[in-house]
């Protein structure tokens, strides 16, 4: 699981929270998530300079992955006023999870002004903390962050100790499967994990907590691209 996929399960469980796509190079997340087909705005299709968008307006335009409406990054690039005013008008709706680019840029600095928790993903090995301790380096100072580890040769907690900042959750190692992704059928230990992350941020009634199970696709299924979450 990476970490648009990890994004929508959050996004998931906190109960149909606004789902934003911030990557621009990372393919769209509507097709991480298989509804590139479903009608609906995606970035290229919204007008945001010199007018206002409206909440409902907003949500009732773009697609959905289950409950969640998704905002899908389908631009070469996304203008740092755009990412705010919509962020901004996201959060009178209800939550808002962030899909954050990979690299820097005058848009993720914009996004990051916003956020209330930075959930950094890594690889429990070496590569993936030295690569998790930089995106971590480049946050702003005051920014709350934590790690959620996959398990690797680096237990989880020494992973969070070296990376320097609080343990969210663990996830298995990747085996080289395609996870799909179903709204309806959550990875059940992505799932427990988002829940955990969201507890200290939402009302424990509004997370979603009913049973969720494991899917897998082929391995040879095309790859797709949280929290994102950004990933290491």
């Amino acid at each position: 699981m990476g970490a648009s996929s990890f994004a929508a399960v959050l996004a998931g469980v906190a109960g149909g929270a606004l789902l934003v796509d911030l990557d621009v190079t990372g393919g769209g997340v509507d097709v991480t998530l298989g509804i590139e087909s479903v009608a609906g705005a995606r970035w290229s299709g919204l007008q945001v300079a010199g007018g206002r968008l409206d909440p409902a307006a907003l949500l009732d335009g773009l697609p959905r992955w289950g409950a969640v409406p998704v905002l899908a990054a389908d631009v070469a690039e996304l203008a740092p006023d755009a990412v705010r005013q919509v962020l901004a008008v996201g959060r009178q709706a209800g939550p808002v999870v962030l899909d954050l680019s990979r690299g820097g840029g005058p848009e993720r600095s914009a996004a990051l002004d916003e956020c209330s928790l930075v959930v950094v993903l890594a690889r429990g090995d070496v590569d993936g903390l030295v690569a998790a301790h930089a995106v971590v380096d480049a946050l702003p100072a005051p920014l709350p962050c934590g790690l959620v580890c996959r398990r690797g040769e680096v237990r989880p907690i020494d992973a969070a100790r070296l990376v320097g900042r609080p343990l969210l959750g663990e996830l298995p190692a990747l085996d080289g499967k395609r996870m799909v992704l179903k709204s309806h059928r959550l990875p059940a230990v992505a799932a427990r994990v988002a829940s955990g992350v969201l507890r200290g941020l939402l009302p424990a009634k509004s997370l979603r907590t009913e049973p969720c199970e494991i899917a897998s696709g082929p391995r040879n299924a095309p790859a797709g691209a949280p929290a994102r979450t950004p990933a290491a």
